[in-house]
């Protein structure tokens, strides 16, 4: 175990290792494997995010790190805006563009179906974002995912709200008052019931009543909104997409609905740039479980952690302007495993890069994002490996607030107040 150990670590170490002569280094022909993202319909902005942070960091591994195997890493991408043309699609990488190797998608609407379909043909799937605890939990040997489940976001954000919240609040866990939202969808779903579960069972937490579902397409969440001010929680634990977490701050607003804080997980809702674009400085106060934002200490991760970490950030200030996302985070992080493991197993062949994956052990702060890694037989990062971080809407931005001994911004308007008070 000690030699499997140093080895890893020394793969680590010559992989983050920005030389000169490494840079240079002539790559010895192609290596492609396929990529599979919502690139047009209702999911397109996110699968080009996510597209957009394959490639940056997939340049980045070709002129600074190798590339992967000692070839120049290649992309056949494909487009899946929904379950039936993400199984197309997987199907048209593997068989026409003949990848052994096929990574994706964002969604949880779409993973399941394009992973079964690469699974038919022997493909290799290699999720990046995907949160469905499903996913891993099918018996499929080629299937792996470096990011957490939904199950490890719902364990997170009871975690911030015990070990964070509650004392901000004036208040034990056992006594705060919780209640819950969400789209109805597995990623909501799970999220949700994990968070449900460990409340509960671990720290008392009240539920001031069962949990809101919701379809994403929903146009008026005004009765929900009304049933939840009768209520009066705490705590509003809210799940969501894109446009309903726009819709139902509109209208929680309009209602005068309060609450002392609102905690949601994940890249979409909350989570997404837009819905700070959508209100500005009104966006102030919301909590979303994330990637590292604005804020991070890079000195806290692991010196081979901060070396890609740095190199992977300018890299996108260079190609696009702006600073990370969670899309580029989320895709660049999964990418950077995915070479770690090739260049481990130096094939794709099935039974190789599966004993490579399962013999790479890193601890946190050693990868992008601070992440570190250790797969399970089932195909899953260990989420106590992924490290996540909880990100606040402070003045048009989302920030890093919380583990604070990552960053250098502190958490505001604990509790929210008044709607004209969150400035």
């Amino acid at each position: 175990m000690k030699k499997t150990w140093m080895a890893v670590i020394g793969l680590v170490a010559l992989a983050v290792g920005v030389s000169a002569v490494q840079g240079q280094q002539a790559l010895s022909g192609e290596y492609k494997i396929g990529v599979l993202e919502p690139l047009t319909g209702n999911l397109a902005v996110r699968g080009k995010g996510h597209l957009e942070g394959y490639e940056i960091m997939r340049d980045l591994i070709n002129e600074k790190f190798g590339g992967v195997m000692g070839k120049k890493l290649v992309f056949a991408v494909g487009d899946g805006p929904d379950p039936t043309a993400a199984t197309s699609e997987a199907t048209r990488l593997a068989t026409r563009e003949g990848v052994k190797i096929i990574t994706g998608t964002f969604s949880s609407t779409l993973c399941g179906a394009a992973s079964e379909a690469a699974s038919r043909q022997n493909v290799i799937y290699w999720e990046t974002s995907c949160v469905d605890p499903r996913f891993t939990r099918r018996g499929l040997k080629n299937v792996f995912r470096t990011e957490i489940d939904g199950t490890g976001f719902g364990w997170y954000n009871i975690e911030f709200i015990a070990k964070h919240l509650s004392h901000r609040l004036g208040k034990k866990p056992n006594e705060l008052r919780i209640a819950y939202l969400s789209e109805d969808s597995s990623y909501g779903q799970s999220v949700t019931e994990s968070a449900r579960q460990r409340a509960k069972q671990e720290f008392g937490m009240q539920e001031v009543a069962a949990p809101e579902y919701y379809t994403f397409t929903t146009n008026d969440l005004t009765p929900i909104i009304l049933k939840l001010k009768n209520a009066n929680p705490d705590i509003l634990h809210h799940i969501a997409r894109d446009q309903d977490a726009i819709l139902f701050w509109r209208q929680a607003r309009e209602q005068n609905f309060q609450v002392k804080a609102v905690v949601h997980a994940g890249a979409t809702g909350y989570g997404n740039p837009g819905f700070g674009k959508a209100f500005g400085n009104d966006a102030n106060g919301p909590f979303a479980l994330l990637e590292p934002g604005p804020g991070l200490i890079l000195e806290k991760l692991r010196p081979e952690g901060q070396r890609i970490e740095r190199a992977f950030r300018d890299a996108v200030k260079a190609k696009t302007g702006s600073d990370i996302t969670g899309d580029h985070q989320l895709a660049g992080g999964g990418l950077w495993v995915l070479k770690l493991v090739l260049d481990a197993a130096k094939t794709d062949e099935l039974e190789k890069f599966r004993s490579a994956v399962m013999s790479l052990d890193l601890p946190v702060g050693s990868a992008v994002n601070g992440w570190g890694v250790k797969f399970d037989e089932t195909g899953q990062n260990s989420n106590a490996r992924v490290q996540h971080y909880m990100l606040q809407w402070q003045n048009g931005q989302l920030v890093t607030v919380w583990p604070e001994e990552f960053t250098t911004h502190r958490a505001k308007w604990i509790p929210l107040g008044a709607w004209d008070q969150r400035k």
